[in-house]
């Protein structure tokens, strides 16, 4: 038989056809570089959940706040009561570690992924692109035989043992790797990126900086480094596939994620991918490098041709339904009318990463339906900080709390009554200005997936240079609010009732 290339399995000469491109994914590749991942993946694991422990975000973000914002439709899953959570991280740690030594595999890889994705579902205010990208991978890691090398398993199961996998195991780690580097490419393709917002305020942030500081504040470094991404992220996938310039384009990989990791605490994001693109070189890399000159290929031989069958029929339907998900569903954002960054619409899974920087001014009030008066309630009470600092960027999210909020009133009281929120927000350094309708019951307001959202005004407010500074709490000096109908019948004085901006 002849041999296959170390790289992909394919011979040159082969046309690339679906038959041909089938007949590739069951043929053996080495092994090595998947194996590695393997165990990358449960170390780095281990040590994030083993770091929400020890950090105390356990605590501030799952068991101490009265209110989760949850997903539409899944708020019945709540996090465990008492010390479940602390035990619910421990198992996630153990897991993890499982997955790296190889140790029961199979049920390890899907019990952490039911673990994982239960956290992730929790609290959308916890919302991560690289959770979204750490949740896509854990389910499939049960289908993907990565323990048959430098494994327990492998040892306690001599007949587990192979140096190869099948290449689909490797195309498989390689299309969710790739994936957040284009479409974060092509997420930036919007005005307020290639014009260096919010690039430009996240970097003056930085100005503080010894050294680097005053560099970092220049005004044309926002700008350079937002192209410089741009073309990175679309770029670098291309260049991986070259081997001429793979080693060029992981070097750019590592100063790329080790500079993020360095500017904007991204976490465990930067040391995944740091990671997980190693899976473009050659599969056997690891073996060159653990060998050196002593380095000799697997004799990779061409395994039967692609036979038909109805498992591998329903298969091949249901990975490439996955696919056509995966490749359209960061678009769905163009199906809304608005600005994504703006409404929130589309912009949570489709690998919108650092495009908006949104600062809001938040207020809540209620009106007792039994005698008109209104008054301000105190919403950052039933929130962590956390929860408190991000969750007004979201419509949905406010939506949600003036839904907790007419939930909790009409509990204690029996009285239904009418909540409006007052949100004026900046987006990437505009002018501020009302996200929220201030005379809509949000109350009233049904949540769930609407195509028309009246209530949340689009945005109109131009980019500005310089972008805005004013703080929060002068903002009233500088935009003019509009009339607020229902306090015009109410025994309340306005000033009960927080405006945002107001002093």
């Amino acid at each position: 038989m002849q041999a296959k290339s170390a790289s992909d399995g394919r011979r040159p000469s082969e046309p690339l056809t679906i038959r041909t491109v089938l007949d590739r994914a069951v043929q053996p590749v080495d092994a090595a570089s998947v194996v590695l991942f393997r165990i990358l993946f449960g170390a780095i694991m281990a040590g994030w959940a083993w770091d929400y422990l020890a950090s105390g975000r356990v605590t501030t973000l799952y068991v101490q706040p009265a209110f989760h914002f949850s997903y539409y439709g899944l708020e019945w899953l709540q996090p465990w009561p008492g010390n479940g959570m602390y035990f619910h991280f421990l198992a996630l740690v153990v897991l993890a570690l499982c997955i790296s030594a190889g140790l029961f595999y199979r049920v390890s890889s899907l019990l952490f992924a039911i673990a994982f994705t239960y956290f992730f579902l929790l609290e959308r205010t916890n919302y991560q692109n690289h959770y979204y990208l750490i949740a896509l991978f854990t389910w499939w890691l049960p289908w993907l035989p990565l323990n048959r090398l430098a494994s327990v398993d492998a040892l306690r199961r001599g007949a587990l043992v192979s140096q190869t996998v099948p290449a689909w195991t490797l195309w498989v780690l390689l299309f969710h790797t790739g994936m957040p580097y284009l479409y974060g490419g092509f997420a930036k393709l919007t005005a307020d990126w290639l014009l260096g917002q919010p690039m430009s305020i996240m970097l003056a942030a930085q100005a503080d900086w010894p050294v680097l500081g005053s560099w970092l504040a220049w005004a044309p470094m926002g700008w350079i480094l937002s192209w410089s991404g741009m073309l990175f992220d679309l770029l670098v996938v291309p260049a991986l596939l070259i081997r001429r310039l793979r080693v060029g384009a992981y070097v750019c990989c590592l100063v790329f994620h080790i500079s993020n990791s360095l500017l904007f605490q991204i976490h465990v994001f930067p040391w995944f991918m740091i990671a997980a693109t190693t899976l473009f070189f050659a599969p056997d890399w690891p073996r060159r490098i653990m060998q050196g000159r002593e380095f000799q290929p697997l004799s990779v031989a061409n395994h039967n041709a692609w036979n038909w069958t109805l498992k591998r029929s329903l298969t091949c339907v249901a990975i490439g339904a996955y696919l056509a998900f995966q490749v359209t569903w960061p678009f769905r954002h163009r199906l809304y009318d608005g600005n994504a960054s703006w409404n929130e619409r589309g912009h949570q899974f489709a690998w919108r990463m650092m495009l908006r920087g949104k600062e809001v001014g938040l207020g809540y009030a209620l009106q007792d339906p039994q005698n008109g008066r209104v008054v301000n309630v105190q919403h950052t009470q039933f929130l962590a900080p956390e929860q408190a600092e991000k969750f007004p960027r979201d419509p949905e999210m406010i939506l949600h709390l003036a839904h907790y909020i007419a939930d909790k009133f009409e509990s204690d009281t029996g009285r239904r009554p009418a909540v409006y929120a007052f949100a004026l927000a900046s987006l990437n350094g505009r002018k501020p200005q009302l996200m929220i309708d201030p005379n809509q019951d949000l109350a009233s307001v049904p949540r769930g997936i609407y195509f028309n959202r009246p209530w949340v005004p689009k945005l109109s407010e131009p980019l500005r240079d310089p972008p805005w500074d004013i703080p929060v709490q002068q903002w009233s000096q500088h935009v003019e609010l509009p009339e607020i109908a229902f306090l015009s019948n109410s025994p309340s004085s306005p000033n009960d009732v927080a405006v945002p901006g107001k002093n």
